[in-house]
């Protein structure tokens, strides 16, 4: 079945694709180097969303890469061919950064010019975990950028677990931490675009994580609504977000809720793509190339 479905966009590029070991796992790593007749801009170091991996960011990278940005990408601790089978799902607060820390610091230490700084990048769960990094990062000083779509702040009313579920998270994850929920997103929900829907439903047939997992990312993307929390952004680091105004997964609300609440002496900006749904960078071509054009003005401005 999932040989039938294929993803829908055919690369230009070759990705590097690597194994990494780190604390006991070893992380499927993806870079996509700037071919030799383009000229080198800066690279991007991205965060993925929940239960994501490399395959459904092959047009975002390779169009990047063509525009002069090298990506490294990898699959996160409980997500994508670091942790297949019992794994998935198996991460927490300490380890989402951790690893973070250790990706980050293996890029910087493998730059050639020691003085650059990379941009950060991330979607969802990734776009939360980007947020809190330029926050609270320990390499947040390495950091030139940052841009995000769709970030998990808060969920979105129509697929939030009730008020019950999500008090109880907090014990739950205290008695069985690594007891598998199944998510139950609506691939509706994720894009329009029909090529990208059909192969996520194909590959992706249960987006499944832990109790800790989800408990963790919630309370993540909660932090950013806490003014005590959000005013040690760092000065020095622009950002651009950008929200669905039909994301039916992650709230646009609490997104911009989140910018409004950073120090006036941050840049920012806040772009709500009109009648995008939650997965922007795998949107139809319309909504896609709108997106694209904006993250591309908004790293060659930087």
């Amino acid at each position: 079945m999932t040989e039938e479905v294929p993803i829908p966009y055919t690369a230009v590029g070759v990705p590097l694709v690597e194994e990494v070991k780190f604390d006991g796992l070893k992380f499927k790593t993806v870079t996509w180097k700037v071919p030799e007749d383009v000229e080198y801009k800066g690279k991007i170091v991205y965060v993925h969303g929940f239960c994501e991996h490399s395959t459904v960011y092959t047009e975002f990278f390779d169009k990047l890469s063509q525009q002069g940005y090298e990506i490294f990408f990898f699959d996160q601790r409980g997500a994508g061919l670091t942790s297949p089978g019992e794994l998935m799902g198996k991460t927490d607060e300490y380890h989402t950064f951790n690893d973070l820390d250790y990706m980050l610091k293996r890029a910087l230490d493998s730059r050639e010019n020691k003085e650059e700084k990379f941009f950060l990048g991330g979607h969802s769960m990734g776009g939360g975990i980007a947020l809190n990094y330029a926050i609270t990062g320990k390499y947040r000083d390495d950091i030139r950028a940052v841009f995000v779509s769709g970030p998990l702040v808060t969920l979105h009313p129509n697929t939030r677990p009730n008020i019950v579920v999500r008090k109880l998270l907090p014990v739950i994850n205290a008695l069985v931490p690594h007891l598998k929920i199944d998510s139950k997103l609506k691939y509706d929900y994720i894009t329009s675009n029909e090529g990208w829907k059909n192969y996520i439903k194909a590959h992706d047939t249960k987006l499944i994580g832990t109790v800790r997992q989800f408990n963790d990312m919630f309370a993540r993307g909660e932090k950013l609504l806490l003014k005590q929390h959000t005013s040690k952004y760092s000065p020095t680091i622009p950002l651009l977000l950008l929200h669905g105004t039909n994301d039916n997964i992650n709230d646009i609300k609490s997104s911009e809720k989140f910018v409004s609440l950073l120090p006036a002496s941050v840049e920012k900006e806040f772009v709500p793509v009109e009648r995008g749904r939650h997965s922007l960078f795998i949107e139809n071509e319309q909504i896609f190339n709108s997106v694209f054009e904006k993250v591309t003005q908004f790293l060659d401005s930087h």
